[in-house]
């Protein structure tokens, strides 16, 4: 196997190859050979470009399919709320007996995903927001309306902050005006922080109104991107708890905006938003 073919996806800026590997040995033979680099294919100069890398498998039930997600760095992610955006887009595209409402199935590291999609708009059940501190995993001890909290004090930055775990975890920093932060500087600070022996996601966020919230987002393993779906979400459910939002919220990221509807921890999270093609190719390996 000397190329592979691919399409390139979007989801709010939020941008994935997808090489589907279901009637093929694509995804076993990188397992065995790392014959792909995810590095260097995700690279904007001498790669395809992209925040990372999605396989998509057989599922192991009776499902419509699996997802593998790697993150630029080449770390493996659990789970990518905008990246199952992109993957069912891709297989309603692909699916000739799809219309315009169709509900995907989708296995992922994080567990089952349900996905609707309605006339172009992809509402997906994210499932139930993670409290509980071993399994975000954090070592923060300490909550604050059931959230776990601290206050962290880096360099001349001090504030409190929450962590939430959506099958990856998730800490969010609620601020006056998030244009004032250095988010190449204070992202990786936070990202490697002791207090997650996993890593995490960094979130930076603006109450405009009750429903409306600015965020800038710090990837785990893809640093600064456009737009972070399981980010949006946990932001959401933190912003609920503080009594900051009501249950449906818009959440305005730099690549565009996601509808987060969530009130009740016993129920799943509602994520809707578009995803689009935006080319597809054949990668030589070298």
């Amino acid at each position: 196997m000397n190329s592979i073919i691919f399409e390139k996806f979007h989801a709010i800026g939020n941008d994935f190859i997808i090489i589907d590997s279901r009637k093929n040995n694509i995804f076993k033979k990188f397992l065995s050979e790392k014959n792909i680099d995810i590095k260097k294919l995700c690279h904007r100069q001498f790669g395809i470009g992209g925040d990372g890398v999605i396989f998509i498998l057989e599922p192991d039930g009776n499902n419509f399919a699996k997802m593998i997600i790697y993150n630029s760095d080449g770390s493996e992610a659990q789970m990518c709320g905008n990246g199952i955006r992109c993957l069912v887009q891709y297989l309603h595209n692909s699916n000739q007996e799809s219309n315009d409402a169709s509900e995907y199935r989708i296995e992922t590291k994080a567990g089952l995903k349900i996905a609707q999609y309605n006339n172009g708009e992809i509402t997906v059940k994210m499932g139930k927001p993670i409290l509980e501190t071993n399994a975000i995993p954090t070592a923060i001890d300490t909550k604050t309306n059931l959230i776990p909290s601290y206050l962290f004090k880096e360099y001349n930055f001090e504030q409190q902050g929450y962590a939430v775990g959506m099958g990856n975890p998730h800490l969010i920093f609620f601020l006056e005006d998030i244009t004032q932060i250095s988010l190449s500087s204070l992202g990786p600070v936070f990202e490697k922080h002791k207090l997650f022996p996993e890593k995490t996601n960094v979130h930076f966020s603006q109450i405009i109104n009750r429903d409306n919230i600015n965020v800038l987002v710090w990837e785990r393993g893809a640093g600064a991107t456009l737009a972070c779906g399981t980010g949006a979400c946990a932001v959401h459910v933190a912003a609920y708890k503080l009594g900051l939002s009501n249950s449906k919220t818009t959440i305005n990221l730099p690549g565009g905006n996601l509808i987060i509807n969530w009130s009740r921890s016993e129920e799943e999270i509602l994520m809707t938003g578009n995803a689009n093609k935006v080319f597809s190719g054949t990668y030589i390996l070298k």
